[in-house]
């Protein structure tokens, strides 16, 4: 599964990621060749969005997510808008969850 970290800059993001590839790393049940992931800022997404399964987006652009959402829908890529508990905390392991749901229910959607 490939993850796609959507924030302002791109750095928040970046730490975000960290946490995840961590959580990766210490599962008994992931592999992490299997879980690739990047970070970028939003004026990066139409270059990037093509090439990622999943499109996690940080809570600060909660302002331009139906457009993100828009965008991935064309495409049928799932997204998931991070709430601000959760990425201010840092707390990976959610939204490693949220990543895994948000894409297992598009792939369960392609074979229906």
């Amino acid at each position: 599964m490939k993850t796609l970290l959507v924030c302002a800059g791109g750095f928040s993001t970046t730490m975000m990621m960290e946490s995840m590839k961590k959580i990766v790393k210490e599962s008994k049940s992931l592999d992490e060749k299997d879980y690739l992931m990047e970070a970028i800022g939003v004026d990066k997404l139409d270059r990037y969005i093509n090439d990622y399964d999943v499109i996690l987006v940080g809570p600060q652009l909660s302002h331009k997510y139906d457009f993100i959402k828009g965008e991935a829908d064309k495409i049928n890529k799932p997204t998931v808008l991070l709430t601000s508990d959760i990425y201010g905390s840092m707390d990976g392991a959610t939204v490693m969850k949220q990543a895994l749901v948000a894409y297992r229910k598009n792939q369960a959607s392609k074979t229906q």
